[in-house]
């Protein structure tokens, strides 16, 4: 397994790129275009009205050395600039129409951003949904945590300009999932995730053995993403029944952007005592194939797992199903 990436295997799934399989790294990942438009209240009176454009041109095999780059404008509604910045590609995972890049900054224009800018992270979250295509950010220069292959929901929706995402087929993806849904409530309000899936381990170490997902988070309307409300239990079986990992705990942070949602949380039950109090994230999206994606920070050389961030989605579940609201 990857430190920084891949976790302590008590679960199988989590992607480990280091030793990916040659069928695997055939499957190259791709993202490419160039999008934007203009930000909205939610992104405060200082911000609300201005345009920002994103440039993504990204590709390669292995998640942890792509090459590529970006590029990111933001102005005024005058057309005076606040930041102009563009980087290097440092990470790349695309399944389907999900891609997250992680890059660094290498050139930077930026009178209205009194920080330095040149040598900080940044992660884009990439959604190619056709013509609404949707993107979302986190800024290191603004003390934001950036961890590879990590990213939160793509939170904004471009009203111009076109993103293309090639992903590969999925680490675990299933043959074909069942019709049995997953329903909300009726009369559901806020932000909604709800997951009841499962299916068996494609990965070769544990080759067949049942894996179950649950999780429920819900925002209220007029709360934050940190006001969240959620549960989560994740178990994992041998095929005789005998148990490999059986943990649940509650859900401390949620983002949705259209059908793509992330969330985090902390271990507070678990057969292995000593995972309670760890991370956990999970990324879902809902669409005509649903996937899950989850990282597990039970290790202490890996890469944190950060508020509000997760790996792309790539498990396609054999039964059950999403939603995303």
């Amino acid at each position: 397994m990857t430190a920084g990436v891949a976790v302590l295997a008590v679960l199988s799934g989590t992607p480990s790129f280091a030793d990916v399989e040659p069928a695997r790294q055939a499957a190259a990942m791709e993202v490419k275009g160039k999008a934007g438009g203009v930000l909205g209240k939610e992104f405060g009176p200082e911000n609300e009205g201005d345009p920002v454009s994103f440039e993504v041109d990204a590709q390669g095999d292995n998640p942890l050395n792509p090459t590529g780059d970006f590029h990111v404008v933001h102005r005024n509604p005058d057309g005076s600039l606040v930041a102009d910045f563009s980087g290097r590609i440092t990470s790349l995972y695309a399944i389907d129409e999900v891609a997250i890049v992680t890059g660094t900054i290498e050139r930077a224009d930026h009178p209205g951003v009194p920080l330095e800018l040149v040598g900080k992270q940044i992660s884009l979250t990439v959604y190619d949904g056709g013509r609404k295509d949707r993107i979302g950010w986190v800024w290191g220069f603004f003390g934001a945590p950036i961890s590879r292959v990590q990213g939160t929901a793509p939170h904004f929706p471009v009203t111009w300009g076109d993103f293309r995402v090639r992903g590969d087929a999925g680490q675990e993806a299933a043959a074909a999932p069942s019709s049995e849904r997953v329903d909300l409530k009726s009369g559901a309000t806020g932000t909604n995730v709800l997951a009841v899936l499962g299916g068996t381990s494609k990965t070769p170490q544990f080759f067949g053995d049942p894996l179950r997902f649950t999780v429920a988070a819900r925002i209220a309307p007029g709360d934050n993403a940190d006001q969240v409300k959620g549960k989560f239990h994740v178990t994992h079986h041998k095929p005789d029944g005998s148990v490999v990992a059986d943990f649940q705990g509650r859900i401390t942070c949620l983002a949705t952007g259209g059908p793509v949602g992330v969330a985090t949380g902390v271990v507070t039950k678990s057969v292995d005592a000593g995972l309670v109090g760890k991370p956990v994230s999970f990324s879902f999206k809902d669409g005509r194939t649903d996937r899950l994606g989850w990282l597990w920070g039970f290790s202490a050389t890996d890469e944190p797992i950060n508020d509000c961030q997760s790996i792309t989605p790539f498990y396609a579940p054999d039964w059950g199903g999403l939603l995303v609201r």
